[in-house]
């Protein structure tokens, strides 16, 4: 099941997000494929390991694979709220809802700054740890995927 547009469409008018946007992200973060899955974070995964507090986190490892047309990060979806499964952020659906919630957030803290907003959800939650060049670079992939629609 692909990511469909009335679901970005809905998605975003409910955080207040660009459609546009949101579906450029969708395409830089997992090319669309909702059972995108992602375990490459070795400084979050180190994280996890050496921090007792996420070692007892509801999900151990997995907290540190991302998941879904958005790739978010479970941990991340945890601290938002969510609640359910970690198979279930591979629904389009929910996978597009947390993902944008969490684009939301960050745009807030931000001041309405999307590249600030898109630097932070492409950098992880431990600080920024991607170096700039990759940021900047996730950062001009998706205005030029944006630019297409």
């Amino acid at each position: 099941m692909a990511v469909d547009r009335a679901d970005i469409d809905r998605v975003a008018s409910a955080y207040g997000l660009d459609a546009d946007l949101l579906q450029a992200q969708v395409l830089a973060e997992s090319s669309g494929d909702p059972n995108a899955l992602r375990y490459e974070n070795l400084f979050f995964a180190r994280y996890i390991r050496d921090n007792p507090a996420a070692k007892a986190a509801k999900f151990g490892p997995l907290a540190a694979c991302s998941f879904g047309c958005m790739q978010i990060l479970l941990e991340t979806a945890c601290e938002l709220g969510f609640v359910g499964q970690p198979w279930e952020l591979f629904q389009p659906a929910i996978g597009l809802e947390w993902g944008a919630k969490y684009l939301r957030s960050l745009l807030e803290q931000a001041g309405g700054d999307i590249r600030a907003a898109l630097a932070s959800y492409n950098g992880g939650p431990v600080g920024n740890m991607k170096p700039p060049f990759r940021n900047q670079w996730y950062i001009d992939r998706v205005f030029s995927l944006k630019n297409r629609f």
